[in-house]
């Protein structure tokens, strides 16, 4: 398989990424996690960038309202984890840009989601903790908020943590009806609440993570999932469908970050990369049983990726936070 960089912009400490598309508009986003800008590049315009907002930036996470070219983000994420100011804020798109309305304050929150159930909107955020003394504090562990986002009314309603605490609760992956979070306490699925049930978690792995992706590398027909063991490393480990241990890395992925997992042509993959080392970003699959990797990237120090099609042809977006780069790699001979 062949990566090439075919586009590369600066921005600060970029972290947070999204495609942004509609019938008539197709933009990829990308937040900064310091007091620093969020671009929009225009997938239909050579990349032409709109600044969404000059500043602020601590950006963890960025969600799209369904149905829309809205997306809600969070801000403030910072220093470090130290995050008593973080809110949540919300990008209107008016045809041209974004205007900006604040959804409120929501201390710590480092992901969250927004679930469609029938003709509403759950809100899910996972607090890294509920208090610190400082950043290296983790004595108050994270929780698991629930509530209702009110698109109209631009606020969440009827908010509540859930019966849990999570120490350095980071990760998050929404598996399409049910959402998986990782800690130090280990791997947690959580099911969304039905006529029958409020909102139940499960716990299905003991070891500390920090990030979680799922795809089905091997054809078998069931999921595999990367998981970034420690927090941020230095290890991985790759999970079967019934989250028993099939691979285990020497501690050789320090700072481990950027996660995904899915198709790239008519086989599934990861892309996994780390902040620190040689900040390379790789393939990892699975040939007749054994998993291979392939270099994608040195020296970059991914904080998040995500593949994308556009007029039938794949794109790998990055953002190389290391090297304060947004990189957009065309993918072939896959």
């Amino acid at each position: 398989m062949k990566f090439t960089k075919i586009f590369s912009d600066t921005l600060d400490h970029c972290y947070a990424i999204m495609r942004l598309t509609d019938n008539k508009h197709d933009y990829v986003i990308v937040a900064s996690e310091e007091n620093q800008p969020c671009y929009a590049y225009d997938l239909n315009n050579d990349y032409k960038r709109t600044t969404i907002w000059p500043d602020v930036g601590g950006t963890m996470t960025l969600v799209r309202i369904p149905g829309t070219m809205n997306f809600l983000a969070t801000q403030r994420f910072y220093p470090g984890f130290n995050s008593a100011k973080c809110r949540i804020v919300k990008e209107t798109f008016n045809g041209e840009g974004w205007d900006q309305t604040i959804v409120g304050d929501f201390p710590y929150v480092h992901r969250f989601d927004i679930i469609p159930h029938g003709d509403g909107l759950w809100f899910v955020g996972c607090s890294i903790a509920n208090s610190k003394k400082d950043t290296d504090d983790w004595t108050d562990p994270g929780k698991v908020w629930v509530g209702d986002y009110n698109d109209q009314k631009e606020e969440v309603e009827n908010l509540r943590a859930l019966d849990i605490r999570l120490t350095k609760n980071h990760g998050y992956k929404n598996m399409g009806g049910y959402s998986l979070i990782t800690s130090a306490d280990g791997v947690y699925r959580l099911d969304y609440p039905t006529n029958d049930s409020d909102w139940m978690m499960t716990k299905f792995a003991d070891e500390e993570t920090s990030d979680i992706a799922s795809a089905d590398i091997n054809g078998d027909g069931h999921p595999e999932y990367l998981a970034i063991e420690g927090f941020h490393g230095p290890h991985i480990r790759i999970y079967d469908d019934r989250f028993e241990s099939i691979y285990y890395s020497e501690p050789n992925s320090p700072f481990g970050h950027a996660i995904w997992g899915g198709n790239i042509g008519d086989k599934q993959y990861f892309i996994f990369g780390w902040r620190q080392g040689s900040q390379e970003l790789e393939l990892i699959g699975s040939e007749d049983g054994k998993i291979t990797t392939q270099t994608i990237d040195k020296q970059v120090g991914p904080s998040n990726v995500t593949v994308f099609s556009k007029d039938n042809e794949l794109y790998l977006l990055s953002a190389n936070r290391e090297h304060n780069e947004v990189a957009i790699y065309h993918i072939t001979d896959f």
